[in-house]
């Protein structure tokens, strides 16, 4: 997809929902179905076109570190260690550097395997103009996020409790979060929090003055690989 050619992948996450795997190994470095969660993750962004991508590290950063340093991917991979880490929103406003000045560009979760048809929703973010686009799907999960009827973001639910930060245009929907964004480099301006801090924190103060939207993967295969009792092969 001509324009866009940068992404980024969290990686630094201690992996708690996977203990006792990750006592010993980064998150990233897990196999599933005899493969790294990174490569699964890798693979699919260089086959969409991808040439530059940051990856941050925190939890065993060494072991990533090492790996990287014995592989060539033909592309462009930076490596950003968190000395105390970030979270999510704190991540990315820590790779500003890199990425301020791509557009748009791709953040992916280490731990989702997927087959989303990342041109399509590309296509769908470039076609909308959005601070960013969050790929979602109808799924059962404890915390859906929750959009109006044109996919506007609203808010969550949470612990059986709702909250919502703008009024909805129409019936309300409830989606399960992908773990993959596109983000227009716009977000950069618009990140008051410092330290460590969860996306999402930023995407709810923004929801009445910028434009955060959502786009369903409808069938499209989907799997969170960060946890344990999902049926996974960890092997």
């Amino acid at each position: 997809m001509p324009g866009l050619k940068k992404a980024m992948i969290l990686a630094a996450g201690f992996g708690t929902r996977l203990l006792p795997l990750t006592e010993s190994v980064p998150k990233a470095l897990v196999k599933v179905n005899g493969v790294p969660m990174i490569e699964h993750v890798l693979k699919r962004l260089i086959d969409f076109g991808i040439k530059f991508i940051v990856i941050n590290t925190h939890h065993f950063a060494e072991q990533i570190e090492d790996y990287f340093s014995k592989r060539d991917y033909g592309i462009e991979i930076k490596l950003l260690y968190e000395k105390e880490i970030l979270g999510t929103g704190g991540g990315i406003k820590n790779a500003e550097q890199y990425l301020k000045d791509s557009g748009s560009f791709i953040v992916h979760n280490v731990d989702i395997v997927s087959d989303i048809d990342f041109d399509k929703l590309v296509e769908f973010h470039l076609a909308n103009l959005p601070v960013a686009t969050l790929a979602v799907k109808k799924r059962e999960t404890s915390r859906p996020l929750i959009f109006d009827e044109e996919m506007n973001l609203i808010g969550r639910m949470s612990k059986n409790k709702s909250y919502r930060y703008r009024k909805a245009v129409g019936e309300e929907v409830y989606f399960g979060f992908c773990g993959i964004h596109i983000m227009s480099s716009e977000i950069f301006k618009n990140f008051k929090e410092v330290g460590f801090f969860d996306i999402f924190t930023t995407y709810f103060k923004l929801v009445n003055s910028k434009k955060i939207i959502a786009y369903d993967v409808k069938s499209a295969y989907w799997e969170d690989t960060g946890k344990l009792d999902n049926g996974i092969h960890f092997l």
